[in-house]
Order: C-alpha cells, then structure tokens, then sequence
C-alpha cells in the first residue's frame, strides 16, 4: 500500500465526519433566510430558506458519496486483463486496484473538502447582520475546479505513462 492510498483513504475518512458537522453547525448558525445570491454591490437579492439549504447540501453530500463509493466497487470488479490484455498495469491487478482506490479516495476527498469551503464560505456571508458579500469568494469555486481537474485527469495520465512499481 502506497502513501498516497494511505494519505487519501485518510483524508477522504476525516472528510466525511467534518463535512457532515459543518453541515449540522451551519443549519443552527443559518439565519431562517440565506442570502444565496448578490447583486454587484454585495446586496444579497436572492434567499432560501435554511431548511432547503440544508437538505439540498445533504442531498447532495450523500447522493455524491454514494455514487462514487458504488462506482468504485465495480470498477474494481472489472478483469482489466481482458479489456486490454497488452497493459503493463492490467497484468499487475493489485497495483491497479491500489491506483484505482487512491483515486477514488482522492476524487471523494476533495469534492467533500470543496463542499466543506463552499459551506463555510455560505455561512460566513450570512453571518454578518446585513449578510452582505464583503469578500469575493470566486477563489472557492476556482480553487475546487483546479483541484477536481487536477485528481480527474490524474488517472488517465498516470495509467498512460507510468508502468506500476516492480516487487523486488
């Protein structure tokens, strides 16, 4: 096992229960209306309530989990070797499915984290008493797509040019 299978296990293991009670606490620190949208001047113009916040973030906190996790199940079921029987990495399994779980742990792990900001970022803007947006958060949605980006085409690049480590 790898450090990276073992550092993203971790990370996807601590995501989860720190996501799920950033959630939590936001839904009691919500105001009953959560500004969700700002017009130029940081003047919030679109609310929702915080009960619909809070189960559209959970719907989607679970839907995400579980999907992957399945997907990652049956990834893992496939025979390689007969998909591409030329492959370096389908005729080592067991760096494979290694590769495949860090990447999936990788993958969940940082989608909770980005949900873990957004949701703090959300609960910050509405902390304030006239929940105005006094700090540009575009750097939320930006830094989550850069690192989705970067652990989405991990996978293809290192399965193309990379051949698995040798047991010596």
């Amino acid at each position: 096992m790898s450090i990276s299978h073992i550092f993203f296990s971790f990370w996807r293991k601590v995501s989860m229960p720190a996501l799920a009670i950033t959630l939590v606490v936001c839904y009691f620190i919500f105001p009953d209306d959560v500004a969700i949208h700002h017009t130029s001047s940081g003047r919030p113009d679109d609310y929702m309530s915080k009960q619909d916040v809070f189960y559209i973030a959970f719907a989607i906190i679970i839907g995400l989990n579980l999907l992957l996790n399945l997907v990652r199940t049956q990834v893992q079921k496939i025979n390689f070797v007969q998909l591409n029987a030329n492959s370096v990495w389908a005729k080592n399994p067991e760096a494979l499915k290694n590769l495949l779980e860090a990447w999936f742990n990788a993958l969940i792990a940082v989608i909770n984290s980005f949900m873990l900001v957004f949701l703090i970022a959300l609960n910050r803007i509405n902390r304030v008493e006239d929940q105005k947006l006094d700090i540009n958060y575009d750097w939320v949605i930006v830094g989550g797509a850069v690192a989705l980006l970067i652990v989405l085409f991990f996978l293809p690049i290192r399965l193309l040019y990379t051949s698995p480590a040798t047991k010596e």
